[in-house]
């Protein structure tokens, strides 16, 4: 019950960062920031269902497809060698330790917990936003972001409770 309470906690805060700057202009990317939130909703499940296994393998093969994908794109403009330092720390802090360490922990985490974790990083976009780029958040984003984390946060340590009794 209370892993079904969370997600439904955690779905009315992402609803909220919607609120904000719901207009057509920006459909097109809402459709594919939607498309991109389920696949990666996704990931901790197919992850999930491998921890008795292998899951870095399925990381390494779905970053080798996405490489892939991406090579016909970055051949038309070719990265500048700032933009290739920028690449490949990004891809190594960014992207690869922590699907690393993902890796390792999916092992000893719930499905619940595997999944409650990776709602973080797309909160955190719009706090990276702020402070690079200096775009404010609307209130309702803010509002949103703070259930979502407050959501997690409880679950964890209800959960981790729950498990010590």
């Amino acid at each position: 019950m209370l892993d079904w309470a969370t997600i439904a906690v955690v779905f009315g805060g992402m609803m909220l960062f919607f609120v904000d700057s719901l207009d057509t202009k920006g459909l097109l990317g809402n459709i594919f920031a939607v498309i991109s939130g389920v696949g990666f909703g996704l990931f901790p499940v197919f992850m999930r269902m491998q921890k008795d296994g292998s899951p870095i393998e399925s990381v390494i093969l779905g970053n080798i497809i996405t490489a892939a994908v991406g090579l016909p794109f970055i051949l038309r403009t070719t990265p500048s060698s700032t933009e290739w330092v920028y690449l490949i720390v990004l891809g190594i802090v960014q992207l690869g330790i922590p699907y690393i360490l993902y890796s390792i922990a999916i092992k000893n985490a719930t499905a619940i917990e595997a999944c409650l974790i990776t709602v973080i990083e797309p909160i955190l976009n719009p706090v990276w936003v702020l402070v690079f780029l200096g775009e404010t958040p609307g209130i309702f984003s803010i509002i949103g972001g703070l259930i979502v984390v407050v959501a997690v946060t409880l679950r964890c340590i209800l959960g981790s409770i729950s498990y010590q009794e």
